[in-house]
């Protein structure tokens, strides 16, 4: 009888420390991945990955290609592509402009985007239109919708729904005219 009881007290506390000890992980994570992000962008916040707002004009007035992700830190797909988004981010900056933005904590910032599905990239030139893919792009598979303006049908964005991996990241900025750091 004392062991049930006990066994009734303990696998409780047992289970709430797992709980809390998964959460004090992640925060750790969260906090590691935070530092390692703002040593890197203490130079130039406007080049730091992760925002709670949207600035378009703001990332398009470096003359530089943007990849915006709308994604959210609990997301499963999100959470495979973000090495890659990561890595993407810390080889391109000062030469793109990558963002990612968390529609599951902050849902206003793809207010503005026909955000449908998470990860969703959108993605703009250097002078601030709407990309487009080459050839070479669209033969790699990777596939792209495209939005036009109502009445005028001007191509007014290019969006990428899904998960995005190093190659396709490498292969879009390429082709965004980014050039391979290795080449310079």
């Amino acid at each position: 009888m004392k062991k049930k009881t006990l066994l009734q007290i303990l696998i409780p506390l047992v289970i709430v420390a797992l709980i809390g000890g998964l959460w004090l992980i992640k925060n750790n994570e969260r906090q590691a991945a935070q530092a390692h992000q703002a040593a890197l962008t203490a130079d130039n916040p406007a080049f730091r990955l992760i925002e709670t707002s949207v600035d378009l004009e703001g990332y398009l007035s470096h003359n530089l290609p943007v990849i915006m992700d709308f994604g959210a830190e609990d997301c499963p797909p999100c959470q495979v592509m973000k090495p890659a988004l990561e890595k993407a981010h810390e080889q391109n900056i000062g030469r793109a402009v990558i963002k990612f933005f968390d529609v599951w904590e902050h849902p206003e910032t793809a207010g503005d985007y026909p955000i449908m599905v998470i990860p969703t990239q959108v993605l703009f030139n250097a002078d601030g239109t709407p990309y487009k893919p080459s050839e070479k792009v669209e033969q790699a598979g990777i596939s792209f919708d495209f939005y036009n303006l109502q009445g005028t049908q001007e191509h007014a964005l290019t969006v990428h729904v899904g998960i995005l991996d190093d190659a396709a990241f490498e292969l879009i900025l390429a082709d965004m005219g980014v050039a391979d750091e290795r080449d310079t």
